[in-house]
Protein backbone atom coordinates (compact mmCIF):
# COMPACT_ATOMS: atom_id res chain seq x y z
CA UNK A 1 0.00 0.00 0.00
CA UNK A 2 2.82 2.27 0.19
CA UNK A 3 3.19 2.60 -3.24
CA UNK A 4 -0.80 3.27 -3.45
CA UNK A 5 -1.47 6.87 -5.21
CA UNK A 6 -4.72 6.08 -3.36
CA UNK A 7 -5.79 4.06 -0.46
CA UNK A 8 -9.77 3.29 -0.50
CA UNK A 9 -10.78 1.71 3.49
CA UNK A 10 -14.34 0.04 3.32
CA UNK A 11 -15.69 -2.62 5.87
CA UNK A 12 -12.74 -1.57 8.32
CA UNK A 13 -11.65 0.79 10.86
CA UNK A 14 -8.36 -0.07 9.57
CA UNK A 15 -6.71 2.60 11.63
CA UNK A 16 -7.43 1.06 15.46
CA UNK A 17 -8.44 -2.36 14.17
CA UNK A 18 -5.24 -3.14 12.26
CA UNK A 19 -2.95 -0.62 13.45
CA UNK A 20 0.03 -2.13 11.92
CA UNK A 21 -0.84 -2.49 8.47
CA UNK A 22 -2.76 1.10 8.68
CA UNK A 23 0.85 2.85 8.92
CA UNK A 24 1.43 2.07 5.57
CA UNK A 25 -1.32 3.79 4.00
CA UNK A 26 -0.25 6.89 6.23
CA UNK A 27 3.41 6.22 5.08
CA UNK A 28 2.01 6.91 1.77
CA UNK A 29 0.23 9.84 2.27
CA UNK A 30 2.95 11.35 4.27
CA UNK A 31 5.94 10.52 1.89
CA UNK A 32 4.43 10.87 -1.67
CA UNK A 33 0.67 12.77 -0.95
CA UNK A 34 -1.69 9.42 -1.50
CA UNK A 35 -5.17 10.07 -0.95
CA UNK A 36 -7.04 8.18 1.84
CA UNK A 37 -10.94 7.24 1.38
CA UNK A 38 -12.46 6.11 4.34
CA UNK A 39 -16.71 4.58 3.36
CA UNK A 40 -17.75 3.74 6.69
CA UNK A 41 -21.50 3.53 8.79
CA UNK A 42 -19.55 5.16 11.59
CA UNK A 43 -16.83 8.01 11.81
CA UNK A 44 -13.85 6.57 13.41
CA UNK A 45 -10.37 7.31 14.05
CA UNK A 46 -9.66 6.04 9.92
CA UNK A 47 -12.14 8.54 8.86
CA UNK A 48 -10.45 11.62 10.95
CA UNK A 49 -7.16 11.00 8.64
CA UNK A 50 -9.13 10.51 5.27
CA UNK A 51 -9.03 13.02 2.68
CA UNK A 52 -12.49 12.04 2.33
CA UNK A 53 -15.25 10.36 4.35
CA UNK A 54 -18.11 8.68 2.74
CA UNK A 55 -20.87 7.75 4.94
CA UNK A 56 -22.94 4.73 3.93
CA UNK A 57 -25.37 2.59 5.63
CA UNK A 58 -24.28 -0.85 6.60
CA UNK A 59 -24.45 -3.23 4.54
CA UNK A 60 -25.12 -1.36 1.15
CA UNK A 61 -21.38 -1.38 0.13
CA UNK A 62 -22.29 -2.99 -2.92
CA UNK A 63 -24.38 -0.38 -4.35
CA UNK A 64 -21.60 1.88 -3.45
CA UNK A 65 -19.14 -0.02 -5.72
CA UNK A 66 -21.58 -0.23 -8.53
CA UNK A 67 -22.10 3.19 -8.63
CA UNK A 68 -18.18 3.47 -8.82
CA UNK A 69 -18.25 1.08 -11.68
CA UNK A 70 -21.24 2.71 -13.81
CA UNK A 71 -19.21 6.14 -13.46
CA UNK A 72 -15.82 4.54 -14.66
CA UNK A 73 -17.43 3.34 -17.72
CA UNK A 74 -19.25 5.82 -18.66
CA UNK A 75 -15.97 8.18 -18.17
CA UNK A 76 -14.39 10.04 -20.73
CA UNK A 77 -11.18 8.61 -19.16
CA UNK A 78 -11.30 5.42 -19.61
CA UNK A 79 -13.41 5.51 -22.84
CA UNK A 80 -10.34 7.39 -24.42
CA UNK A 81 -7.46 6.14 -22.11
CA UNK A 82 -6.19 2.92 -24.05
CA UNK A 83 -4.49 1.61 -21.22
CA UNK A 84 -7.76 0.61 -19.74
CA UNK A 85 -9.23 -1.32 -22.88
CA UNK A 86 -5.59 -2.93 -23.45
CA UNK A 87 -5.54 -3.89 -20.11
CA UNK A 88 -9.01 -6.08 -19.82
CA UNK A 89 -8.86 -7.27 -23.75
CA UNK A 90 -5.58 -8.54 -21.92
CA UNK A 91 -6.12 -9.45 -18.52
CA UNK A 92 -9.63 -10.45 -18.30
CA UNK A 93 -12.68 -11.80 -19.74
CA UNK A 94 -13.69 -8.71 -21.16
CA UNK A 95 -13.51 -10.00 -24.71
CA UNK A 96 -15.38 -13.04 -24.16
CA UNK A 97 -18.98 -13.64 -25.52
CA UNK A 98 -21.43 -15.21 -23.63
CA UNK A 99 -23.51 -17.60 -24.99
CA UNK A 100 -27.13 -16.17 -26.03
CA UNK A 101 -28.90 -18.18 -23.59
CA UNK A 102 -27.72 -16.32 -20.69
CA UNK A 103 -30.43 -13.23 -19.31
CA UNK A 104 -29.90 -10.89 -17.02
CA UNK A 105 -31.97 -9.70 -14.04
CA UNK A 106 -34.09 -7.08 -16.01
CA UNK A 107 -34.68 -9.61 -18.67
CA UNK A 108 -36.24 -11.92 -15.72
CA UNK A 109 -37.66 -9.75 -13.31
CA UNK A 110 -34.54 -9.35 -11.00
CA UNK A 111 -32.53 -12.71 -11.25
CA UNK A 112 -30.60 -14.27 -13.63
CA UNK A 113 -31.28 -17.12 -16.24
CA UNK A 114 -30.45 -20.92 -14.13
CA UNK A 115 -32.52 -20.19 -10.53
CA UNK A 116 -33.06 -23.40 -9.17
CA UNK A 117 -36.58 -23.44 -6.78
CA UNK A 118 -35.35 -22.58 -3.61
CA UNK A 119 -35.84 -24.66 -0.42
CA UNK A 120 -37.27 -23.63 2.79
CA UNK A 121 -36.79 -24.39 6.20
CA UNK A 122 -33.74 -25.92 7.61
CA UNK A 123 -31.76 -27.56 5.89
CA UNK A 124 -31.60 -31.74 5.88
CA UNK A 125 -28.46 -33.85 6.38
CA UNK A 126 -26.71 -34.40 4.09
CA UNK A 127 -27.51 -30.99 2.60
CA UNK A 128 -27.60 -31.86 -0.88
CA UNK A 129 -28.79 -28.32 -2.13
CA UNK A 130 -28.72 -24.87 -1.13
CA UNK A 131 -31.38 -21.98 -1.10
CA UNK A 132 -31.70 -20.32 -4.70
CA UNK A 133 -28.90 -22.33 -6.25
CA UNK A 134 -28.02 -20.85 -9.67
CA UNK A 135 -27.07 -23.91 -12.42
CA UNK A 136 -24.34 -21.71 -14.18
CA UNK A 137 -25.06 -23.59 -17.88
CA UNK A 138 -26.41 -20.46 -19.22
CA UNK A 139 -23.65 -18.80 -18.43
CA UNK A 140 -20.79 -19.87 -19.95
CA UNK A 141 -18.56 -18.80 -22.35
CA UNK A 142 -19.93 -18.89 -26.58
CA UNK A 143 -17.10 -21.39 -28.08
CA UNK A 144 -16.14 -22.60 -31.83
CA UNK A 145 -17.97 -25.59 -32.88
CA UNK A 146 -16.35 -28.44 -31.49
CA UNK A 147 -15.71 -31.44 -33.63
CA UNK A 148 -16.21 -35.82 -32.96
CA UNK A 149 -15.99 -36.00 -29.13
CA UNK A 150 -12.90 -37.86 -28.09
CA UNK A 151 -13.49 -40.69 -25.37
CA UNK A 152 -11.53 -39.95 -22.32
CA UNK A 153 -8.50 -41.95 -22.47
CA UNK A 154 -8.46 -44.62 -19.02
CA UNK A 155 -5.33 -43.74 -17.16
CA UNK A 156 -3.37 -46.99 -16.80
CA UNK A 157 -0.47 -47.47 -14.27
CA UNK A 158 2.54 -46.15 -14.61
CA UNK A 159 1.19 -43.24 -17.20
CA UNK A 160 1.52 -39.44 -16.71
CA UNK A 161 -2.33 -37.48 -16.95
CA UNK A 162 -1.36 -35.50 -19.66
CA UNK A 163 -3.77 -37.48 -22.34
CA UNK A 164 -6.47 -37.14 -19.64
CA UNK A 165 -5.60 -33.47 -19.34
CA UNK A 166 -5.27 -33.07 -23.38
CA UNK A 167 -8.62 -34.65 -23.89
CA UNK A 168 -10.30 -32.38 -21.33
CA UNK A 169 -9.83 -28.74 -23.49
CA UNK A 170 -12.56 -27.60 -24.96
CA UNK A 171 -12.89 -25.57 -28.51
CA UNK A 172 -12.02 -21.79 -28.51
CA UNK A 173 -13.99 -19.58 -26.82
CA UNK A 174 -15.37 -16.86 -29.40
CA UNK A 175 -13.79 -13.25 -28.42
CA UNK A 176 -14.16 -10.15 -30.05
CA UNK A 177 -11.52 -7.81 -29.37
CA UNK A 178 -13.11 -4.37 -30.20
CA UNK A 179 -15.17 -4.76 -26.62
CA UNK A 180 -18.66 -4.14 -29.16
CA UNK A 181 -20.37 -7.21 -29.24
CA UNK A 182 -23.62 -7.00 -27.09
CA UNK A 183 -22.98 -10.50 -26.00
CA UNK A 184 -19.07 -9.96 -24.90
CA UNK A 185 -18.24 -10.16 -20.97
CA UNK A 186 -18.04 -5.90 -21.18
CA UNK A 187 -21.12 -5.27 -22.77
CA UNK A 188 -22.99 -7.48 -20.33
CA UNK A 189 -21.05 -5.69 -17.38
CA UNK A 190 -22.10 -2.09 -18.65
CA UNK A 191 -26.23 -2.72 -19.20
CA UNK A 192 -26.27 -4.30 -15.59
CA UNK A 193 -24.82 -1.87 -14.00
CA UNK A 194 -26.55 0.79 -15.72
CA UNK A 195 -29.12 1.03 -13.26
CA UNK A 196 -26.14 2.32 -10.33
CA UNK A 197 -26.75 6.04 -10.86
CA UNK A 198 -25.48 8.37 -8.22
CA UNK A 199 -28.71 9.25 -7.41
CA UNK A 200 -29.80 5.63 -6.98
CA UNK A 201 -26.60 5.19 -5.24
CA UNK A 202 -27.82 8.02 -2.89
CA UNK A 203 -31.03 6.50 -2.15
CA UNK A 204 -29.64 2.88 -1.43
CA UNK A 205 -26.90 3.88 0.78
CA UNK A 206 -27.55 7.14 2.37
CA UNK A 207 -24.09 8.92 0.91
CA UNK A 208 -24.55 12.12 -0.30
CA UNK A 209 -24.46 12.03 -3.80
CA UNK A 210 -21.75 15.03 -4.58
CA UNK A 211 -19.56 12.83 -1.79
CA UNK A 212 -20.22 9.78 -4.04
CA UNK A 213 -18.91 11.78 -7.01
CA UNK A 214 -15.40 12.59 -5.09
CA UNK A 215 -14.53 9.38 -4.08
CA UNK A 216 -15.48 8.04 -7.75
CA UNK A 217 -13.18 10.62 -9.32
CA UNK A 218 -10.75 10.06 -7.02
CA UNK A 219 -10.41 6.43 -7.65
CA UNK A 220 -10.26 6.97 -11.14
CA UNK A 221 -7.86 9.90 -11.26
CA UNK A 222 -5.58 7.35 -9.35
CA UNK A 223 -5.81 4.69 -11.68
CA UNK A 224 -4.19 4.38 -15.12
CA UNK A 225 -0.54 4.04 -16.88
CA UNK A 226 0.88 5.40 -13.97
CA UNK A 227 -1.36 5.46 -11.16
CA UNK A 228 -2.72 2.84 -8.98
CA UNK A 229 -5.41 2.72 -6.42
CA UNK A 230 -5.87 -0.23 -3.35
CA UNK A 231 -8.74 -1.19 -1.74
CA UNK A 232 -8.62 -3.01 2.01
CA UNK A 233 -11.19 -4.02 3.60
CA UNK A 234 -12.40 -6.32 6.63
CA UNK A 235 -15.04 -8.17 8.62
CA UNK A 236 -18.22 -5.80 7.92
CA UNK A 237 -17.61 -6.81 4.23
CA UNK A 238 -16.97 -10.78 4.93
CA UNK A 239 -19.88 -11.48 7.47
CA UNK A 240 -22.78 -10.15 5.39
CA UNK A 241 -24.53 -13.10 3.76
CA UNK A 242 -23.80 -11.43 0.44
CA UNK A 243 -19.76 -11.11 0.89
CA UNK A 244 -18.76 -12.53 -1.78
CA UNK A 245 -20.41 -10.51 -4.01
CA UNK A 246 -19.40 -7.59 -2.35
CA UNK A 247 -16.08 -8.85 -2.68
CA UNK A 248 -16.32 -9.59 -5.86
CA UNK A 249 -17.94 -6.06 -6.84
CA UNK A 250 -14.41 -4.58 -5.56
CA UNK A 251 -12.51 -7.68 -7.94
CA UNK A 252 -14.69 -6.29 -10.92
CA UNK A 253 -14.15 -2.29 -10.24
CA UNK A 254 -9.91 -3.16 -9.97
CA UNK A 255 -9.91 -4.91 -12.79
CA UNK A 256 -11.66 -2.65 -15.63
CA UNK A 257 -9.26 0.37 -13.68
CA UNK A 258 -5.86 -2.18 -14.18
CA UNK A 259 -5.22 -1.87 -10.57
CA UNK A 260 -4.56 -5.66 -10.21
CA UNK A 261 -0.63 -7.30 -10.42
CA UNK A 262 0.27 -3.82 -10.47
CA UNK A 263 2.71 -2.25 -7.54
CA UNK A 264 -0.04 -0.30 -5.07
CA UNK A 265 -2.63 -2.03 -6.54
CA UNK A 266 -4.68 -4.53 -5.85
CA UNK A 267 -7.82 -5.58 -2.95
CA UNK A 268 -5.94 -5.99 0.66
CA UNK A 269 -8.48 -8.36 2.79
CA UNK A 270 -7.58 -7.37 6.08
CA UNK A 271 -7.72 -10.62 8.77
CA UNK A 272 -8.68 -10.53 12.71
CA UNK A 273 -6.26 -12.57 13.85
CA UNK A 274 -2.26 -14.13 12.92
CA UNK A 275 -3.11 -17.17 11.82
CA UNK A 276 -6.94 -16.79 10.05
CA UNK A 277 -5.25 -16.50 6.78
CA UNK A 278 -2.94 -19.84 7.59
CA UNK A 279 -6.13 -21.49 8.56
CA UNK A 280 -7.61 -20.81 5.02
CA UNK A 281 -4.46 -21.53 2.93
CA UNK A 282 -3.56 -25.09 4.67
CA UNK A 283 -7.09 -25.42 5.15
CA UNK A 284 -9.50 -25.94 7.81
CA UNK A 285 -12.58 -25.37 5.53
CA UNK A 286 -14.96 -28.35 4.73
CA UNK A 287 -15.19 -28.04 1.06
CA UNK A 288 -11.35 -27.66 0.00
CA UNK A 289 -8.12 -29.36 0.96
CA UNK A 290 -4.86 -28.20 0.43
CA UNK A 291 -4.21 -25.52 -2.91
CA UNK A 292 -7.80 -24.58 -2.60
CA UNK A 293 -8.46 -28.11 -4.77
CA UNK A 294 -12.02 -29.07 -3.97
CA UNK A 295 -12.58 -32.04 -1.36
CA UNK A 296 -13.76 -35.50 -2.86
CA UNK A 297 -16.82 -35.43 -2.55
CA UNK A 298 -19.79 -38.86 -2.54
CA UNK A 299 -22.32 -36.91 -4.25
CA UNK A 300 -20.33 -35.88 -7.20
CA UNK A 301 -18.56 -38.13 -9.65
CA UNK A 302 -15.38 -38.71 -7.62
CA UNK A 303 -15.68 -42.33 -7.79
CA UNK A 304 -11.83 -42.33 -8.70
CA UNK A 305 -9.09 -40.10 -9.02
CA UNK A 306 -9.38 -39.92 -12.74
CA UNK A 307 -13.31 -39.06 -12.05
CA UNK A 308 -12.15 -36.48 -9.72
CA UNK A 309 -9.77 -34.97 -12.47
CA UNK A 310 -11.84 -34.87 -15.14
CA UNK A 311 -14.59 -33.20 -12.73
CA UNK A 312 -12.87 -30.71 -11.09
CA UNK A 313 -9.88 -29.66 -13.97
CA UNK A 314 -9.54 -26.54 -15.79
CA UNK A 315 -7.64 -28.02 -18.78
CA UNK A 316 -6.08 -24.72 -19.84
CA UNK A 317 -4.17 -22.24 -17.64
CA UNK A 318 -2.02 -22.81 -15.09
CA UNK A 319 -4.54 -24.78 -13.04
CA UNK A 320 -4.16 -27.70 -15.87
CA UNK A 321 -1.51 -28.88 -13.36
CA UNK A 322 -4.26 -29.84 -11.16
CA UNK A 323 -3.52 -33.41 -11.39
CA UNK A 324 0.23 -33.14 -10.27
CA UNK A 325 -0.75 -30.90 -7.40
CA UNK A 326 -3.04 -33.94 -6.02
CA UNK A 327 -0.51 -36.38 -6.32
CA UNK A 328 1.96 -34.38 -3.79
CA UNK A 329 -1.08 -33.97 -1.96
CA UNK A 330 -1.91 -37.65 -2.13
CA UNK A 331 1.88 -38.45 -1.47
CA UNK A 332 2.28 -35.86 1.68
CA UNK A 333 -0.84 -37.54 3.00
CA UNK A 334 -0.23 -41.59 2.46
CA UNK A 335 3.86 -41.47 2.15
CA UNK A 336 5.42 -44.10 0.17
CA UNK A 337 2.49 -46.39 0.22
CA UNK A 338 0.83 -44.05 -2.26
CA UNK A 339 2.00 -45.28 -5.53
CA UNK A 340 0.39 -45.11 -9.14
CA UNK A 341 -0.93 -48.51 -8.72
CA UNK A 342 -3.28 -48.04 -6.37
CA UNK A 343 -4.21 -44.15 -7.37
CA UNK A 344 -1.69 -42.85 -4.91
CA UNK A 345 -4.28 -43.78 -2.22
CA UNK A 346 -6.89 -42.07 -3.48
CA UNK A 347 -9.50 -44.63 -2.04
CA UNK A 348 -8.45 -43.73 1.52
CA UNK A 349 -8.89 -40.06 1.05
CA UNK A 350 -12.25 -39.17 2.74
CA UNK A 351 -15.26 -37.75 0.92
CA UNK A 352 -17.54 -35.37 2.16
CA UNK A 353 -21.50 -36.17 2.06
CA UNK A 354 -22.75 -32.62 0.92
CA UNK A 355 -22.84 -29.67 3.23
CA UNK A 356 -20.37 -29.60 5.96
CA UNK A 357 -21.00 -25.77 7.00
CA UNK A 358 -20.86 -24.05 10.12
CA UNK A 359 -24.70 -23.92 10.35
CA UNK A 360 -25.50 -27.22 8.73
CA UNK A 361 -23.46 -28.63 10.92
CA UNK A 362 -25.73 -27.59 13.61
CA UNK A 363 -29.05 -28.42 11.89
CA UNK A 364 -27.28 -31.96 11.69
CA UNK A 365 -26.83 -31.89 15.51
CA UNK A 366 -29.95 -30.92 15.81
CA UNK A 367 -31.92 -33.64 13.67
CA UNK A 368 -29.96 -36.09 16.07
CA UNK A 369 -27.55 -37.04 12.95
CA UNK A 370 -24.52 -36.08 14.69
CA UNK A 371 -22.91 -38.11 17.61
CA UNK A 372 -20.02 -35.74 19.13
CA UNK A 373 -17.97 -32.33 18.25
CA UNK A 374 -14.62 -31.14 18.76
CA UNK A 375 -14.32 -27.40 19.05
CA UNK A 376 -11.18 -25.68 19.43
CA UNK A 377 -11.05 -22.17 19.70
CA UNK A 378 -14.46 -21.44 18.96
CA UNK A 379 -17.62 -20.60 20.66
CA UNK A 380 -20.82 -20.93 19.07
CA UNK A 381 -22.93 -21.05 22.00
CA UNK A 382 -22.56 -17.26 21.74
CA UNK A 383 -22.58 -16.65 17.50
CA UNK A 384 -25.78 -14.99 16.26
CA UNK A 385 -27.15 -18.11 15.87
CA UNK A 386 -27.08 -18.82 19.81
CA UNK A 387 -30.33 -20.60 20.72
CA UNK A 388 -30.69 -22.64 17.68
CA UNK A 389 -26.55 -23.71 18.12
CA UNK A 390 -27.13 -24.68 21.89
CA UNK A 391 -30.14 -26.50 20.97
CA UNK A 392 -28.29 -28.72 18.36
CA UNK A 393 -24.94 -28.78 20.80
CA UNK A 394 -27.87 -30.23 23.37
CA UNK A 395 -28.93 -33.40 21.09
CA UNK A 396 -24.70 -34.72 21.27
CA UNK A 397 -23.95 -37.38 23.22
CA UNK A 398 -20.14 -35.85 23.65
CA UNK A 399 -18.82 -32.79 23.54
CA UNK A 400 -14.92 -31.62 23.67
CA UNK A 401 -14.42 -28.17 24.24
CA UNK A 402 -10.17 -27.30 24.10
CA UNK A 403 -9.93 -23.30 24.85
CA UNK A 404 -8.13 -20.64 26.91
CA UNK A 405 -11.05 -20.23 28.97
CA UNK A 406 -14.17 -21.83 30.13
CA UNK A 407 -16.14 -20.40 27.43
CA UNK A 408 -19.94 -20.05 27.09
CA UNK A 409 -20.04 -23.80 25.22
CA UNK A 410 -18.57 -25.80 27.53
CA UNK A 411 -21.24 -24.34 30.16
CA UNK A 412 -23.95 -24.03 28.04
CA UNK A 413 -25.57 -26.87 29.85
CA UNK A 414 -26.30 -25.16 32.88
CA UNK A 415 -25.78 -21.23 32.52
CA UNK A 416 -27.75 -20.91 28.66
CA UNK A 417 -30.57 -18.20 29.23
CA UNK A 418 -33.42 -21.02 28.20
CA UNK A 419 -32.09 -23.26 30.74
CA UNK A 420 -31.96 -20.19 33.66
CA UNK A 421 -35.51 -19.28 32.27
CA UNK A 422 -36.97 -22.60 32.78
CA UNK A 423 -37.43 -23.35 29.10
CA UNK A 424 -34.79 -26.09 28.95
CA UNK A 425 -33.89 -28.67 32.03
CA UNK A 426 -30.41 -29.52 32.73
CA UNK A 427 -31.77 -32.77 33.26
CA UNK A 428 -32.55 -32.86 29.72
CA UNK A 429 -29.41 -32.84 28.34
CA UNK A 430 -27.47 -35.84 28.03
CA UNK A 431 -24.17 -34.63 26.72
CA UNK A 432 -20.96 -35.22 28.18
CA UNK A 433 -18.57 -32.58 27.87
CA UNK A 434 -14.97 -32.13 28.19
CA UNK A 435 -13.03 -29.28 28.78
CA UNK A 436 -9.55 -29.60 27.95
CA UNK A 437 -6.89 -26.14 28.37
CA UNK A 438 -5.24 -24.93 25.78
CA UNK A 439 -1.89 -22.92 25.79
CA UNK A 440 -1.73 -19.13 24.54
CA UNK A 441 0.61 -18.68 21.91
CA UNK A 442 3.39 -17.35 23.57
CA UNK A 443 3.04 -20.49 25.42
CA UNK A 444 4.84 -22.78 22.53
CA UNK A 445 6.59 -22.29 19.58
CA UNK A 446 5.85 -22.50 15.62
CA UNK A 447 4.72 -20.23 12.83
CA UNK A 448 1.51 -18.10 12.28
CA UNK A 449 0.80 -16.24 8.76
CA UNK A 450 -0.33 -12.97 8.28
CA UNK A 451 -2.72 -10.98 6.34
CA UNK A 452 -0.44 -10.96 3.49
CA UNK A 453 0.90 -14.55 3.98
CA UNK A 454 3.75 -13.97 5.17
CA UNK A 455 5.00 -16.57 7.00
CA UNK A 456 6.36 -15.72 10.41
CA UNK A 457 7.96 -18.22 13.34
CA UNK A 458 7.11 -17.47 16.91
CA UNK A 459 9.41 -18.46 19.71
CA UNK A 460 8.07 -19.94 23.23
CA UNK A 461 7.86 -17.06 25.60
CA UNK A 462 6.43 -18.78 28.69
CA UNK A 463 5.75 -22.26 30.28
CA UNK A 464 1.92 -23.42 29.95
CA UNK A 465 0.74 -23.96 33.09
CA UNK A 466 -1.13 -26.31 34.65
CA UNK A 467 -2.25 -29.20 31.99
CA UNK A 468 -2.95 -26.49 29.47
CA UNK A 469 -1.86 -28.20 26.17
CA UNK A 470 -0.89 -26.83 23.03
CA UNK A 471 -3.45 -27.54 19.52
CA UNK A 472 -0.37 -29.36 17.95
CA UNK A 473 -0.07 -31.76 20.57
CA UNK A 474 -3.86 -32.83 21.02
CA UNK A 475 -4.07 -33.37 17.60
CA UNK A 476 -0.85 -34.90 16.73
CA UNK A 477 -1.80 -37.58 20.49
CA UNK A 478 -5.06 -38.09 18.61
CA UNK A 479 -3.95 -38.96 15.39
CA UNK A 480 -1.13 -41.31 16.87
CA UNK A 481 -3.84 -43.10 19.22
CA UNK A 482 -5.75 -43.47 16.20
CA UNK A 483 -3.32 -44.83 13.67
CA UNK A 484 -2.77 -47.27 17.00
CA UNK A 485 -6.38 -48.16 17.57
CA UNK A 486 -6.48 -49.10 12.99
CA UNK A 487 -2.59 -50.55 13.05
CA UNK A 488 -4.61 -54.25 13.10
CA UNK A 489 -7.47 -53.89 11.10
CA UNK A 490 -7.36 -55.96 7.76
CA UNK A 491 -11.00 -54.14 6.45
CA UNK A 492 -9.83 -52.25 3.32
CA UNK A 493 -11.79 -49.24 4.33
CA UNK A 494 -8.96 -48.57 7.45
CA UNK A 495 -5.84 -48.84 4.95
CA UNK A 496 -6.31 -45.07 4.53
CA UNK A 497 -5.50 -44.49 8.25
CA UNK A 498 -3.12 -47.42 8.78
CA UNK A 499 -0.86 -45.43 5.65
CA UNK A 500 -1.09 -42.16 6.87
CA UNK A 501 1.64 -40.18 7.16
CA UNK A 502 1.86 -39.15 10.86
CA UNK A 503 5.60 -38.56 12.06
CA UNK A 504 6.22 -35.68 14.00
CA UNK A 505 8.27 -36.63 16.85
CA UNK A 506 10.25 -33.65 18.59
CA UNK A 507 13.65 -33.05 18.07
CA UNK A 508 14.13 -32.17 21.71
CA UNK A 509 13.94 -35.06 23.94
CA UNK A 510 11.83 -33.34 26.75
CA UNK A 511 9.54 -31.76 24.29
CA UNK A 512 8.56 -35.20 23.13
CA UNK A 513 8.04 -36.53 26.81
CA UNK A 514 5.25 -33.17 26.67
CA UNK A 515 4.13 -34.48 23.73
CA UNK A 516 4.50 -31.78 21.75
CA UNK A 517 5.33 -32.48 17.87
CA UNK A 518 8.47 -30.79 15.98
CA UNK A 519 6.60 -27.59 14.58
CA UNK A 520 9.81 -27.83 11.89
CA UNK A 521 8.55 -31.31 10.64
CA UNK A 522 5.42 -30.11 9.89
CA UNK A 523 5.96 -26.95 8.57
CA UNK A 524 8.62 -28.59 6.38
CA UNK A 525 5.68 -30.63 4.69
CA UNK A 526 3.50 -28.17 4.51
CA UNK A 527 6.39 -26.02 2.40
CA UNK A 528 7.05 -29.03 0.32
CA UNK A 529 10.11 -31.22 -0.49
CA UNK A 530 11.19 -33.64 -2.80
CA UNK A 531 10.71 -37.38 -2.12
CA UNK A 532 14.37 -38.46 -3.35
CA UNK A 533 15.88 -36.25 -1.17
CA UNK A 534 13.68 -35.29 1.78
CA UNK A 535 16.07 -32.38 2.86
CA UNK A 536 15.54 -30.66 -0.34
CA UNK A 537 12.41 -28.08 0.02
CA UNK A 538 10.14 -26.69 -2.82
CA UNK A 539 11.48 -23.45 -3.59
CA UNK A 540 7.86 -22.51 -4.64
CA UNK A 541 4.68 -24.49 -5.42
CA UNK A 542 5.70 -24.52 -9.06
CA UNK A 543 7.88 -27.11 -8.04
CA UNK A 544 5.29 -29.63 -7.35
Amino acid sequence: MYDSDCVVVMGSNMAENHPVAFRWPMKAKVDHGAKIIHVDPRFTRTSSVADIYAPVRAGSDIAFLGGVIKYVLDSEKWNTDPFFKKFVASYTNAATIINEDFKDTEDLDGVFSGLAPAKGGLPEWPFNGVINQYDGATWQYAREKAGAAAAKPEIKPGEGFAPLVASLVRPPVLKDETLQNPRCVLQIVKRHFARYTPEMVEKATGCPKETFLKVAESILANSGADRTTSFAYAVAWTQHTYGVQIIGACALLQLLLGNIGRPGAGIMALRGHASIQGSTDIPTLYHSIQGYMNAPSALRKHDTLQDFIVTELIPTGYWANMPKFMVSYLKSMYGEAATKENQFGYDWHPKILGDHSHMAMFAAMYAGKVKGMICIGQNPATSINAKLERAGLGKLEWLVVKDNWVTETTTYWKNAPEVKNGEVKTADIKTEVFFLPATQVAEVEGTFTNTQRLLQFHHKAAEAPGDCRSDTSFSYDLGKRLKKLYANSTLPRDEGWKNVVWDYEHENEAEQKKGEPSVLKILKEINGFFTDDPARHCVGFGEL
